[in-house]
């Protein structure tokens, strides 16, 4: 028999709050390093889960089950994703000096962002789970973009610590899990000629909730949110690609892509579409081992 879920979230929050605690002894100039570490050990540790995956992954990508490739870019995943984790609370915690932050990330592709806006309806920009995501989007606000971060709750942080810590750098947060009022908040951003940032990788936790489509090898609920704003924007919509996390991370906005104008099912295919080949141009920076993707089942062999 599991823990009450009483329990459980006192759990997290203890957790959350002994780390927060440890991050601000390192700093965050450390805190990536110290993620690395941990994920480093989650890795070997965690022998169960990381079996799974790597057959999950394998699947995915089109590779035997015995590629060496495999746990090698699994092992670099959990490296990056869990760095990235534990510098995002050093960044959202306490404000970091702009030196630092323009010195830990850098932004390819503005001219497709800049290109993009001059339709005068703001642009939406698709990004994954991959790195530091946050620090991408506090980069483009320093350099004086307006950006708006749509962001789920997280089990383990509050709400209050991912808005105040986004708006302590002049990014506005939108939760998702609002719904129509999260929805109204996005429209209004776009209207206003903000960038919106929004992922859909992960999908959502009841098939109710999205729409079923195959993604990485898996049929997962994915949300029509996205494809949806997209729509009744007519806002362009780019994705926003990881590239590299050493020395600092790399991003690159690439250029706008269209939706088809057909029906709401086949936009979100297509943006689900594009999520993937985002994250086939470099896998091994992909959070493969995220609480919702790796839950799903494989889909069967053969069926569509």
């Amino acid at each position: 028999m599991g823990f009450p879920a009483s329990i459980k979230r006192g759990r997290r929050r203890l957790t959350f709050l002994v780390v927060r605690t440890f991050l601000r002894m390192l700093g965050f100039s450390r805190a990536y390093t110290f993620g690395s570490w941990l994920g480093e050990l989650q890795f070997f540790f965690d022998g169960r889960t990381r079996r799974r995956l790597q057959a999950d992954v394998a699947v995915a990508l089109g590779r035997a089950q015995d590629d060496p490739s495999v746990p090698a870019l699994l092992r670099e995943s959990y490296r990056v994703n869990n760095g990235a984790v534990l510098e995002i609370m050093s960044l959202l915690d306490r404000r970091q000096s702009e030196a630092e932050l323009v010195a830990r990330c850098e932004i390819d592709g503005l001219e497709n962002l800049r290109a993009a806006m001059t339709e005068g309806r703001g642009a939406i920009l698709l990004a994954t789970h991959m790195g530091n995501v946050a620090l991408a989007t506090v980069r483009l606000t320093a350099a004086g973009w307006p950006v708006s971060v749509v962001y789920r709750d997280a089990r383990m942080m509050s709400d209050e610590f991912f808005q105040s810590g986004l708006e302590q750098y002049g990014v506005q947060g939108i939760l998702a899990n609002a719904g129509i009022q999260a929805y109204g908040q996005m429209l209004s951003a776009l209207k206003q000629g903000r960038v919106v940032q929004v992922m859909l990788d992960q999908g959502v936790k009841r098939a109710k909730d999205g729409l079923v489509q195959r993604f990485m090898g898996k049929d997962v609920p994915m949300p029509a949110g996205p494809a949806q704003l997209a729509r009744s924007s007519r806002a362009p919509v780019l994705p926003l690609v990881m590239t590299g996390s050493s020395p600092h991370w790399r991003f690159e906005i690439q250029p706008a892509v269209r939706l088809s104008g057909g029906s709401l099912e086949s936009d979100v295919a297509l943006l689900v579409d594009l999520t993937g080949r985002q994250i086939l141009q470099s896998p091994q920076f992909w959070s493969w081992h995220h609480r919702r993707w790796r839950k799903f089942a494989l889909a069967a062999p053969g069926s569509s």
